[in-house]
């Protein structure tokens, strides 16, 4: 029996990137998310709150939002999903009011995703671009194109696998708060 391969270790033993994602890593995460979506994600109120206490309330700032709706058009109207894109504004707001109730750190780094993929297109702003063109922008963004993906690569990666996660928060099914059910 060979040993195991050190997982912090690429191929040929060279050492990887601190916190770089494997294109491995990339595939598991995105049929992760595919398969949260495809086993019932209707629309839903956000499925990620803050474990206990309250947060302060921050709402999402407009700009923002106007991105995370048009994130959402360009996910429900993929085939996957095939959704009618009119159910992104109510996903934008199902967002905002969890994005709300966040802690801040939290606040903070779903800011940074959405801030990151607005200005990620190189002929205009994301929520600019038609529902078409945004489309192909996020599925030209989730391609690995090389086996070993560069630093740009990756950071092109992980910025698409963090924005369809903000995605995931309202079209995953509710989280029952693992509450234990007695008979």
């Amino acid at each position: 029996m060979s040993p195991r391969p050190d997982p912090g270790r690429g191929p040929g033993g060279r050492g990887r990137a601190s916190g770089a994602t494997t294109r491995r890593q990339f595939l598991t995460r995105c049929g992760a998310l595919a398969g949260a979506v495809a086993a019932g994600g209707a629309l839903t109120r956000a499925a990620v709150l803050p474990a206990g206490g309250e947060a302060q309330a921050t709402a999402l700032s407009p700009a923002r939002q106007r991105t995370y709706t048009a994130l959402m058009e360009s996910v429900v109207t993929q085939p996957a999903m095939r959704l009618d894109p009119a159910v992104a504004p109510g996903a934008a707001a199902a967002f905002a009011a969890a994005y709300a109730g966040w802690p801040p750190e939290r606040r903070g780094d779903a800011d940074e995703v959405l801030d990151a993929l607005e200005r990620a297109p190189a002929a205009a702003a994301f929520s600019d671009l038609d529902r078409g063109r945004r489309g192909d922008e996020l599925r030209a963004r989730a391609r690995v194109t090389s086996p070993r993906p560069a630093a740009a690569e990756q950071a092109r990666l992980e910025l698409t696998t963090r924005a369809l996660a903000l995605a995931a928060v309202v079209l995953g099914p509710p989280d029952s708060g693992h509450q234990i059910v007695t008979v």
